[in-house]
């Protein structure tokens, strides 16, 4: 299911909002197994999407190969744990909603996995910050245009110098 990446960025260059963030997640994934993303809602709820994009850039902190797809539970409260205590990203979500609801919200992921967008955005898969893990593929890197992964928020489109960067100005409505 993985696209070339010149694919997946002249894709993400036509897609806005949650659509190109759906995008940016679908190909950080795609490598990984019982992971496919699909929407922005039940893609998420087993946790293994969150886990799968703490991993490819961050391999030390997910073990993800002892994640099991229907330890919803497991998966989101470790996915959550990491993200909050090594990356200082906030929990936006919640475990105990991620196993009681069929459909999580897709509002609510979504800008939970903007903080992930952010946070990562500027890394190589496999990147830390004292050097680099082996044996992850890098994204290659051209220069295309791109607008904006934040919902709701309105904002302007700007070049960037490297794809599946999305850069954005916001404005207050």
């Amino acid at each position: 299911n993985c696209q070339p990446c010149f694919v997946v960025l002249l894709k993400m260059a036509r897609q806005t909002g949650i659509k190109g963030l759906q995008l940016w997640c679908k190909n950080v994934t795609c490598e990984y197994r019982d992971v496919e993303i699909t929407n922005m809602t039940r893609s998420f709820r087993d946790g293994l999407a969150f886990c799968a994009i703490i991993h490819r850039y961050r391999p030390d902190l997910i073990p993800f190969d002892t994640l099991k797809k229907g330890d919803v539970a497991r998966n989101n409260e470790l996915a959550f744990k990491v993200a909050e205590d090594e990356l200082g990203i906030p929990s936006l979500l919640d475990v105990e909603d991620m196993v009681a609801l069929e459909v999580p919200d897709k509002l609510s992921i979504a800008t939970y996995l903007i903080s992930y967008y952010n946070y990562f955005k500027d890394l190589e898969p496999g990147d830390r910050q004292n050097g680099a893990i082996e044996n992850i593929p890098p994204v290659k890197k051209t220069k295309v245009e791109t607008s904006t992964v934040n919902p709701g928020i309105s904002s302007q489109p700007t070049k960037t110098e490297s794809p599946g960067h999305i850069h954005k100005q916001v404005t207050n409505p």
